[in-house]
């Protein structure tokens, strides 16, 4: 049994550019859209700091690009003592990843967050947190790469994401 007539089914499957098609769609070279690609992250970095491509493609799934993450999933991050406090915390839980239940205003939490020590540089970790800690109203001074380096060699052998009880006396 056909459900739809076929001039709908037609613009269905055709689509948007049945709408706005003004030509044939432009063809890049491998080299052009690596120019494009790089023209987009630099856009992003320039409108936040060479942070905010790294969040937008690392962070924003769970804390949203607005930084108020998902009620009951995922924390905010705009207005987080933990983002914006000692900065030893936020290099820690970025590092090893966070677990367990934490209630921040009256919301609970109970999650796992991924590490990064593995797929994020030093440099990268201090430009996405200085991100954080600069962005959504948040206002606290920024991070470099050498005390990521150094929360780094301190905790190497740190198995397992860090709980708040774990990060409630780090300086």
């Amino acid at each position: 049994m056909l459900f739809f007539s076929i001039p709908i089914f037609a613009v269905v499957v055709g689509g948007c550019n049945a709408f706005v098609h003004d030509g044939d769609a432009p063809v890049f070279t491998p080299d052009q859209a690596d120019v494009a690609a790089e023209k987009a992250n630099a856009g992003a970095a320039s409108a936040g700091g060479p942070g905010a491509s790294i969040f937008n493609q690392k962070c924003a799934v769970c804390h949203q690009m607005n930084g108020k993450g998902i009620p009951a999933v995922y924390p905010s991050l705009a207005g987080s003592s933990y983002a914006t406090g000692e900065p030893a915390v936020p290099i820690r839980i970025v590092l090893h990843g966070f677990q367990g239940p934490i209630v921040r205003g009256s919301q609970n939490f109970n999650g796992v967050m991924q590490p990064w020590q593995e797929v994020l540089s030093d440099q990268e970790i201090a430009n996405v947190l200085t991100h954080v800690r600069k962005s959504w109203g948040n206002n606290a001074p920024a991070i470099d790469a050498s005390t990521v380096a150094k929360i780094r060699a301190e905790t190497k052998g740190k198995v397992g994401g860090f709980t708040e009880s774990e990060l409630q006396n780090v300086k």
